[in-house]
Order: structure tokens, then C-alpha cells, then sequence
């Protein structure tokens, strides 16, 4: 079957569209869909996400590995930035960032802000609390990040970064229970090469793009040479 959707993707013959090249494959759009979903969760991915809300800007670039990963994350709202790097190795994850991020993200004190800017902080990731600041740095975490729900179909196919893909359609739903269309760009090996989030949303609405490139490459995030336990730190619940 791979053999057949890669040549589909690298022969052209007039009148014939990449869609009905996927069905002379004999795959289905849902089918494609899960098998991008398997592909992602068993590599290494070095991944760029931008996407804009309500006026407020977040950019994401990271790489995942099997058991750990990193990231850096920008968040612009207005004239505040807050910006954050995070590495996880094994059963542990480590924050730093700037007074803004420390404050509106870890929901320390302007004072400890000041204090740990730029400082490394370390949580054991069974903390259920804070187990979100490393969710998508491990392999398996990728599919998660992928998910849409139907009905699935096939889109117009696309050149991205020198790849030919196929477009599968779904869609998701916002933190407000609202849905938004969904493109997923799919190679021919069957990896995820750019998801695109509300393509044709309004400037107010939530807008986002992720690139992914360089799968299964290896990488080696290591643990600061010191850090400041976190949970301490944070206000009590």
C-alpha cells in the first residue's frame, strides 16, 4: 500500500487529481488520517507552531524524543511578552522564563518573579497540575496533538517545503466547545507535514499553523546543571 500512495504522489497524469490518486490507492481519508496518527507517535519530530486568538499571538518550537524533549514558547499579548523554555528528560521537567511568564503562566508572585527570572525550576511530571507544561515533548504525546474528528475527507493537494502532500479535512473544537475546520497535510511516506488550524477564520478568531520536519532525527535535551524545586514555589490551591 505505501508503495502504490507514493507513486500516486510522484506520478502526474493530466486530468487525474491527487485525490483520485489516493482512492486508486484504495485508502479512505479517515484511514490516511490514522495512519499519519500511528506514523507521528513512533519518531522523533522537530515542530513550529504559530497560531493568533483574539489578538494574542503564541509561537511554539520544539522536538520531541521517546522519553524526553524541549521547547520554547512565546506568548504576545499587546506589549507583553512572556517567553518560556522547557526540557523534559525522563520523569522530570524543568521552566524557565521571564518575569511576565512566571507571573501569568506559573502564577508566582511578582517577588519570586523577580527573583527566578531566567532560572531553572524543576517538577517531577506525576504532578497532574503541571504535567501540561511537557505535554507534546514525548513521541507518543505527538498523535494527541493531532487529534480531529470527522467526517474526514480529502483536500486539494499542496507542495510544502519541496514535499508533495494530500490534504485529509476534519475538524476540532475550540476551548469554547466551538468548531473549526482542520487541514492535515499528509506525505506520501505518511507523516504529518503541516497542520493548519481555521484557514479561513476572521482576524478575531483562532487561527494556527504547525510545521513538522526532520522525523526521527536524534536529540538529546539534557537537565540544567541546577534547578529550584517548583512546587514549593506555587500558590497554594
Amino acid at each position: 500500500m505505501a508503495g502504490v500512495i507514493a507513486a500516486s504522489f510522484a506520478t502526474s497524469v493530466a486530468g487525474v487529481t491527487a485525490v483520485s490518486s489516493w482512492a486508486a490507492a484504495a485508502a479512505t481519508a479517515k484511514s490516511s488520517y490514522q495512519a499519519a496518527l500511528k506514523a507521528a507517535a513512533a519518531q522523533n519530530v522537530h515542530y513550529v507552531s504559530e497560531a493568533t486568538e483574539q489578538g494574542v499571538g503564541l509561537k511554539v518550537i520544539g522536538d520531541t524524543g521517546k522519553t524526553s524533549g524541549s521547547q520554547v514558547l512565546q506568548v504576545i499579548n499587546g506589549s507583553t511578552t512572556e517567553s518560556l523554555q522547557v526540557i523534559l528528560v525522563g520523569s522530570t521537567g524543568y521552566i524557565r522564563g521571564n518575569d511576565a511568564a512566571l507571573q501569568k503562566v506559573l502564577g508566582l508572585t511578582a517577588a519570586q518573579s523577580t527573583t527566578y527570572t531566567n532560572k531553572w525550576l524543576s517538577f517531577p511530571t506525576s504532578n497532574t497540575s503541571l504535567a501540561e507544561l511537557v505535554s507534546g515533548l514525548r513521541d507518543s504525546d505527538v498523535a494527541s496533538e493531532l487529534q480531529m474528528t470527522g467526517p474526514y475527507t480529502f483536500g486539494a493537494s499542496k507542495t510544502i517545503g519541496g514535499q508533495a502532500t494530500q490534504a485529509i479535512n476534519g475538524t476540532a473544537a475550540t476551548s469554547s466547545g466551538t468548531k473549526v475546520p482542520i487541514i492535515l497535510y499528509v506525505s506520501s511516506t505518511g507523516r504529518p507535514v503541516e497542520e493548519v488550524t481555521n484557514p479561513k477564520s476572521k482576524s478575531s478568531s483562532i487561527k494556527g499553523t504547525v510545521t513538522f520536519s526532520k522525523w526521527g532525527e536524534a536529540t538529546h535535551p539534557k537537565a540544567p546543571a541546577s534547578s529550584v524545586p517548583l512546587i514549593p514555589l506555587l500558590p497554594a490551591a
